[in-house]
């Protein structure tokens, strides 16, 4: 299904580079760096910042196919991933495509508490995450049955939207309902993932095309893509000031060719994995029907190409790189953890194949 946005021109670079600054200053001010630590677990502080995200509009992101569109939302993610803020943003772009066109009562209630900030809302994709252990749900009289895995921010939401393929449809579950386990499952992501267990949860129920669902998690991974273009082009800042000070053998490590090298092809990684990412993000938004082969690529190509700047800035930064009290190593999680859900690379590289050459049989 291509996107109904009728052109690519709704917001100018010069508006775009507005949206970057004013998402930076606010989570700058929300969110400080050298508080990052103590508040990404704590749900309250989450809550809080994204209570100031809506105040400024981000929480409608994707809303209004005519006003943002996928390039608006790819920026205020990568700089969630600069600031290693776990804000619930996802759960809100899934939510306001899956919505924007022929809302029920429930739903439209529900978008415009989202918006004010009344509301958040964690993604479960499921059967749609691409990741066999994710898990699926079944739909039987609007009540859900069944386990999904991998679900980011459910400790800190009012509501689960969960895409369904028994049938095809995206269910909305307030949090704390009957029937409804949340577990966390401790890992490299912090805050840690959830799984979420259903057993005749109710919940409410709208039938969508599997093809919306499929484009909101295709959506979900671009986002997530570019959250981990922001925590690695973070970590890289991070390397160079530390290449500035840092002193080796009586000289600035920075001096050092080997290192200088190091920087040079990390800064080469980042800009072809962010213009693969907005070349995605365009296509998308000027309703080429073939957009998903460039999310493909950029999913292809960015996944292992991150991981490399991740780890290359890890070894430029030695120590520091393992001191959980700095901000480095959750970029390193961030990193890992981004490029490798949803099926990573792998599922990108054979969605590519299956274009170029045909399923396989």
């Amino acid at each position: 299904m291509s996107p109904p946005r009728p052109s690519a021109d709704s917001l100018s670079d010069f508006d775009r580079n507005l949206l970057r600054q004013s998402v930076r200053d606010l989570l700058a001010d929300r969110w400080p760096a050298e508080r990052a630590v103590e508040l990404e677990t704590d749900p309250a502080a989450v809550a809080a910042v994204w209570q100031a995200m809506a105040a400024h509009g981000l929480a409608s992101l994707a809303s209004k196919a005519d006003e943002t569109g996928l390039r608006e939302v790819v920026l205020a993610f990568e700089e969630l991933g600069r600031a290693s803020c776990p804000a619930p943003l996802l759960g809100a772009v899934a939510a306001n495509i899956a919505f924007g066109t022929g809302q029920t009562n429930a739903t439209r209630a529900l978008l415009d508490d989202l918006h004010q900030g009344k509301a958040a809302i964690a993604l479960a994709l499921g059967a749609f995450d691409g990741d066999r252990g994710a898990g699926r749900v079944e739909v039987r009289d609007g009540r859900l049955s069944g386990k999904v895995s991998f679900v980011e921010g459910a400790q800190s939401v009012t509501h689960v939207l969960v895409l369904t393929d028994r049938p095809t449809g995206a269910a909305i579950v307030a949090n704390g309902a009957a029937g409804l386990t949340v577990q966390e499952t401790p890992g490299l992501m912090i805050p840690a993932f959830a799984e979420l267990i259903f057993e005749d949860t109710p919940a409410t129920v709208v039938n969508t095309p599997s093809q919306l669902l499929a484009d909101i998690a295709m959506v979900a991974r671009l986002a997530c893509l570019a959250r981990a273009v922001g925590a690695a082009q973070r970590a890289f800042e991070l390397a160079v000031d530390h290449a500035k000070v840092r002193k080796q053998f009586g000289q600035l490590i920075g001096q050092f060719q080997a290192v200088q090298h190091k920087l040079a092809n990390i800064v080469i990684a980042l800009d072809g994995a962010r213009l693969t990412l907005e070349a995605a993000a365009e296509a998308r938004d000027s309703g080429d029907p073939a957009w998903h082969v460039f999310a493909s690529a950029a999913l292809a190509f960015a996944g292992p190409s991150l991981r490399e700047v991740s780890i290359q800035t890890h070894r430029a930064l030695g120590a520091i790189g393992y001191a959980e009290e700095h901000e480095a190593p959750r970029h390193f999680r961030r990193v890992h953890t981004d490029v490798a859900r949803f099926g990573g690379a792998p599922r990108a590289r054979q969605e590519l194949a299956d274009y170029l050459l045909g399923p396989r049989q």
